[in-house]
């Protein structure tokens, strides 16, 4: 147990590996990524996210757009919950940081705060948004905008990508159609 004032620090070599095995799913052009959304790539980088979260105690919800909401519990129930993440998708000739920094440095903070048995009074939820970047499926922040109201579920199950599949049929290809309501 953390003493209280003590200067906290997560497990870096623990982030950094997780962001290099992490890379290793959809290699790209120097030494990049290309981990597009919905693709078989987008696919084995979820199941890597969601086994880490396991493995950290993380329970999984997931909306109808795909997104992962991996939540961390508080002491008070009816405390709101603190989100933290971002995307693990990238673009065609993408970094190994981007979205991916986001959501793994989440998810480092809270394997850190099991390391130091620290509880918190909030929820703490993990979050992997679908489609971020936007580039197979106009326009970007997808998942988010349908969560934000700004566009409508059939709006973004009806994008296709330069190949002409949409984004609906991708998602269910890939076995990540979430039961829960967007943005409940």
């Amino acid at each position: 147990m953390a003493a209280p004032g003590e200067n906290l620090r997560i497990n870096s070599d623990r982030l950094w590996d997780s962001i290099m095995e992490m890379a290793k799913i959809g290699p790209g052009i120097a030494g990049g990524n290309n981990r597009q959304t919905l693709t078989d790539s987008d696919k084995q980088g979820r199941e890597l996210f969601k086994s880490w979260c396991d493995e950290a105690g993380l329970t999984m919800g997931v909306d109808q757009m795909g997104t992962m909401f991996m939540t961390r519990p508080g002491t008070d129930p009816d405390a709101l919950p603190i989100y933290v993440g971002s995307h693990l998708d990238t673009q065609p000739t993408g970094g190994k940081y981007d979205g991916v920094l986001g959501v793994l440095s989440g998810l480092e903070v809270v394997r850190s705060l099991n390391d130091l048995g620290i509880k918190t009074k909030h929820p703490i939820v993990v979050t992997n948004w679908t489609n971020e970047e936007g580039a197979r499926f106009a326009p970007a922040m997808l998942a988010s905008g349908v969560f934000a109201g700004v566009h409508t579920q059939d709006y973004a199950y009806a994008r296709k990508d330069l190949d002409g599949l949409s984004f609906g049929d991708e998602l269910k290809r890939i076995g990540w159609v979430g039961d829960e309501t967007v943005g409940a």
